[in-house]
């Protein structure tokens, strides 16, 4: 028997220190709802983890500006049909003042009433802006996380107040060409938008298997881990005891 050196005291020690590191890991786990709450816990998945966070944030953020754009778009269809009316007016007048015949007395008005709504339709046109940009241009939106990864839509609108009946007829055509073009990118925006917002669900669900516990499993592991740190206290005071059994022998 030997009292300078308590082996099993010693031993028990030890298992006390090792359990007490894997009860105090799952507390932590348990307390953040985090598998990897710290680098130590899986440096490698965390690093995936992160790409896959930082690439989901990036998909958000393509997909808020594609909606914005939708946005954007829908401004300028609405003051595109305007310009439309007011095309459609204008040409109604043009028809009526061609008829000299029982409208030339009154032909001066109805051009000073094209000439004005043409003043209109020109406002408008360059007037119309989306946060401050002009919604009638060739317009860029950025939908992926990448260099690159843009989708643009030509919603520059030609207009020229029409003094003729086929002045009127192109600058319907311009308008309607505007409209086919606003709308496409309409169309293309909405899809692009559907498709993120899966891409992101399964991106954050990806992350989630690496990052996020399972409470369960870790509620297992942790009342394993408390069991045996109160197993190894118990069994320290026992070593710490038995050497005073030694005493015995000195009396």
């Amino acid at each position: 028997m030997k009292i300078n050196t308590n082996v099993g005291a010693l031993g028990a020690s030890r298992n006390l220190f090792m359990n007490t590191l894997a009860a105090e890991s799952s507390m932590r786990k348990l307390s953040s709802g985090l598998r990897i709450s710290r680098a130590a816990d899986d440096a490698a998945g965390l690093s995936i983890a992160n790409r896959l966070r930082t690439q989901s944030r990036s998909l958000v953020q393509a997909s808020n500006n594609a909606q914005q754009g939708n946005a954007m778009l829908q401004i300028a269809e609405g003051a595109a049909q305007v310009v439309q009316n007011i095309i459609e007016r204008q040409k109604e007048l043009l028809v009526q003042a061609a008829s000299t015949g029982n409208n030339g007395s009154v032909s001066a008005t109805l051009m000073t009433e094209v000439s004005t709504l043409g003043a209109e339709a020109t406002r408008i046109i360059g007037a119309t802006n989306f946060q401050g940009t002009n919604v009638f241009a060739s317009l860029s939106f950025q939908v992926t996380d990448s260099s690159g990864g843009t989708i643009s839509v030509g919603a520059a609108l030609t207009y020229a107040s029409p003094t003729d009946l086929a002045g009127a007829d192109t600058a319907l055509a311009n308008v309607n060409s505007t409209l086919a073009s606003i709308g496409a990118g309409q169309n293309v925006l909405d899809y692009t938008v559907t498709n993120l917002k899966n891409a992101v669900v399964n991106l954050r669900a990806a992350e989630s298997s690496i990052r996020d516990v399972d409470m369960a499993d870790e509620m297992a592991n942790y009342t394993k881990n408390s069991v045996l740190q109160q197993a190894a206290t118990a069994m320290l005071g026992q070593a710490n005891q038995s050497s005073q059994g030694i005493l015995s022998i000195l009396r």
